[in-house]
């Protein structure tokens, strides 16, 4: 351990802390975790967070320096915090979701399907090399319009995508009901990008699948650090030395001393149903497996699993100390179940199994963070909702930072301009709920 006259230099943290409560990981096998970090651990550089960042940065560190011992380090167990809580969408194409059409000027959306595609291909490559079972599905994606409003948003959508010169088509109300079994859907846009995945599953096997030079700590919070040469980060019980250390932690690098005063902290939520049974799912009717985005983005995210469960993701709260146990969970669900029971009447008899909360880190102007803090220092948070395909290029592209490679996609990255400013507190809290609450009004028929 380090010497006493150190202690009073290092700055206290905040991790995550979520409920066991979700269905993406708890119906998967129960998983061997890694053992938690004991003692003092020297590397050449350490990753704080096991999610998309962190794990295609240690990925990629080791592919290209192979000669370097690397420590990942995450507070939970792999799959258990926000990566294994989204909706399950690797979007390659612009999602602004402060922008009724998702799209913003064109300059901007080429870098960022550029960016997220190469995320995909990356993560791609890791499910093929590793055969990991993820249920990864080239499916696309649908944005669905329940009303005249939301079809209004969508050819809006529709004209950003034509500018840009991609893919789409439009669903008229019978392809719609052919797709999903609903009739609750008015019109809808097809991308063809997007792929569909098993979040808890995707990242818990690349986690399984590091390369031998990566070094996982599990359930291992870093709870203080302090910055130098070299790095020193302590954990419950133990500590680790590191040249270099790369912030992968989304909302959580604040508590490290990174983008203080620019980033807003929500949480969304979604419920699961148990598995469709033969005669539920013929009751449906549709294709096998979709996933749905509302034309609203305080709309509700429905998804049909490959193992025949209901997805519904829907209500956001601002959640500035980045945890939602104060919640009202059966609130939630409630809200869920409203949303459900409007789109599935067929199926009264499917229950919600599990409901829970994710984080999401948001900036005012839709930018992520990404590049070296100081000397030793790197980072890549605030990925906008899009941390599945956004958040796998990130890693892989500030680990190539950290080693001193070049490219025009990491320059691209690193010359963005960051978060904005945000108003001080409460100021900034108020304008988010407030936010929040007319979304959530204009939404509609879409939640």
């Amino acid at each position: 351990m380090y010497p006493p006259n150190l202690i009073h230099n290092w700055i206290n943290t905040r991790s995550p802390d979520y409920r066991n409560d979700c269905g993406w990981y708890n119906n998967l096998p129960q998983a061997s975790l890694s053992a938690p970090l004991k003692g003092l651990v020297k590397a050449d550089i350490a990753i704080i967070g096991a999610g998309f960042t962190g794990l295609a940065a240690a990925r990629r560190l080791a592919e290209l320096a192979p000669e370097k011992h690397i420590v990942l380090l995450d507070a939970m167990a792999v799959g258990m915090a926000s990566a294994g809580r989204n909706s399950g969408f690797m979007i390659d194409l612009p999602h602004a979701l402060n922008s009724h059409s998702y799209t913003t000027d064109l300059s901007h959306d080429h870098n960022i399907i550029a960016f997220n595609r190469s995320g995909i291909n990356y993560a791609k490559n890791i499910v093929k090399q590793h055969n990991i079972a993820c249920d990864w599905s080239e499916s696309g994606k649908i944005h669905g319009a329940t009303s005249a409003n939301g079809a209004k948003s969508l050819a809006s959508y529709g004209r950003g995508l034509a500018a840009l010169g991609e893919p789409f088509s439009h669903l008229s109300r019978q392809q719609m009901q052919d797709t999903t079994g609903l009739n609750y859907y008015h019109s809808g846009v097809f991308t063809p990008g997007t792929v569909l995945i098993q979040p808890a599953a995707f990242v818990r096997g690349c986690a399984q699948h590091l390369p031998a030079n990566v070094t996982l700590y599990e359930n291992t919070p870093v709870t203080a650090y302090q910055w130098g040469r070299p790095n020193l980060l302590t954990t419950p019980h133990g500590q680790v030395s590191a040249g270099q250390v790369l912030l992968c932690n989304n909302g959580f690098a604040q508590a490290f001393g990174q983008q203080k005063g620019r980033l807003v902290h929500v949480c969304t939520y979604a419920s699961m149903t148990a598995a469709m049974t033969t005669e539920q799912q013929q009751r449906l009717g549709g294709d096998q497996s979709w996933g749905l985005i509302p034309a609203h983005p305080a709309g509700a995210t429905i998804r049909r699993t490959p193992d025949q469960r209901l997805l519904v993701r829907s209500v956001i709260t601002c959640n500035p100390k980045l945890s939602y146990r104060r919640i009202n969970m059966a609130k939630v669900k409630a809200q869920h179940q409203l949303s459900y029971k409007r789109r599935f009447s067929a199926l009264p008899d499917l229950q919600f199994e599990h409901t829970w909360g994710g984080l999401l880190c948001l900036s005012g102007n839709e930018a992520s963070y990404f590049g070296q803090c100081q000397e030793g220092v790197y980072a890549a948070v605030c990925q906008n909702g899009l941390g599945v395909a956004r958040g796998t290029a990130a890693g892989k592209l500030l680990a190539e930072m950290a080693l001193g490679h070049d490219s025009e996609l990491l320059r691209q990255q690193v010359n963005q301009g960051g978060p904005s400013w945000l108003p001080p507190k409460p100021l900034s809290d108020w304008a988010v709920k407030a936010t929040l609450m007319m979304y959530k009004m204009r939404a509609g028929r879409e939640a």
